[in-house]
């Protein structure tokens, strides 16, 4: 797909305004060289390096949580763009961020208020064992954005992947693949390729592909498509990942770490502002009852707790999050509630 094949589409088609995308522009604590275009966002430069000042300010920012699912009433997700910037910009917004459906969409529209050239596409998954990827690839239940920049370049941009996701868009290079570094020593990249099962020669697939250090061998943790997906096929797919996958069986969080920031999140805490750049230092990370940090090395626990009070604590704490009283109150019963009496941690 080239620049030229994005079509025209009339300005009501954008799903913000302006005011708000400066709004978010102004959040996300850009670095200092693109202040000019917070009240100009439709001037903001189409580059790979503005795009990756972007893409890290955005998973700085809002944590990837699939909190709606466990500490609500109906624990059904909203991914209509109104309702996403309420939830992560809007005055009760308390620190929010969302899953991949909810983070993905928010940065898509986004990015088309700055007037990228950018499209959705839904993902395949790989099902997990002792946390590595193994298997078949499975149905669509993730989501990617793929945008094409005026040079010709187009990029994965995945902004929605939690602790496993890159720390910036990955060049889709068809002819030998980008290998970019990661976390630590981590690399990925996007590798134009057959899935193992797939019997048609094409078309080919873009497969996101890690290895924890170069002398280790790839592995791949999704693969998707060039094809455009639109807001009914992620209604589908939302309604699926929310109830039948790893989202219905666990309570996550991740939040990456800008440089100059504690591993702490006081609600409110400033960054670091560089002048062009925005450095990825490490993670912290909440599964279930436990909190994880990892700082460009071997992924350490720093906390552990067994009670709902000791979680949202910890969400506040190390997330920004402020859960309400009705949120809370919402998991009562639920089968992955904590205990509701302290217990002295082993």
């Amino acid at each position: 797909m080239a620049v030229g094949q994005f079509r025209e589409m009339p300005s009501q088609d954008a799903a913000y305004s302006q005011s708000q995308v400066s709004a978010w522009l102004q959040h996300i604590q850009l670095p200092k060289c693109y202040k000019q275009y917070v009240d100009s966002p439709s001037a903001f430069p189409k580059t790979q390096e503005s795009l990756t000042a972007l893409f890290r300010c955005q998973i700085t920012s809002f944590p990837y949580e699939n909190l709606l699912i466990h500490y609500s009433q109906t624990r059904l997700v909203s991914i209509k763009p109104h309702d996403l910037y309420n939830k992560m910009m809007g005055p009760e917004s308390n620190g929010r961020g969302g899953y991949c459906m909810e983070l993905s969409i928010f940065f898509h529209h986004m990015l088309r208020g700055l007037g990228f050239d950018v499209y959705m596409t839904g993902v395949r998954n790989r099902d997990r064992k002792d946390g590595a990827p193994r298997g078949e690839f499975l149905g669509w239940t993730h989501i990617n954005n793929i945008v094409h920049l005026p040079d010709g370049s187009k990029f994965g941009v995945d902004v929605a992947f939690g602790g496993d996701g890159p720390t910036g868009p990955l060049p889709m290079n068809e002819d030998e693949a980008y290998i970019y570094k990661n976390l630590g020593s981590q690399e990925v990249r996007l590798v134009h390729g057959l899935m193992p099962k797939q019997r048609l020669r094409e078309p080919k697939v873009w497969l996101y592909q890690y290895r924890n250090s170069p002398d280790k061998e790839w592995n791949s943790f999704y693969t998707f498509m060039e094809i455009e997906f639109f807001a009914e096929d992620f209604e589908v797919q939302n309604w699926y990942a929310g109830f039948h996958t790893i989202h219905r069986r666990m309570v996550v969080g991740v939040r990456f770490l800008r440089e100059g920031e504690s591993i702490e999140f006081p609600h409110g805490g400033r960054k670091h502002e560089d002048e062009t750049e925005v450095h990825i230092i490490g993670k912290v990370m909440l599964v279930n009852d436990t909190i994880k940090v990892n700082l460009g090395g071997k992924t350490q626990v720093v906390e552990q707790f067994y009670t709902e009070e000791e979680r949202v604590k910890a969400l506040g704490h190390y997330f920004g999050i402020r859960l309400t009283e009705e949120e809370v109150n919402a998991i009562k019963d639920w089968d992955l509630a904590l205990g509701t009496q302290s217990r002295q941690m082993l």
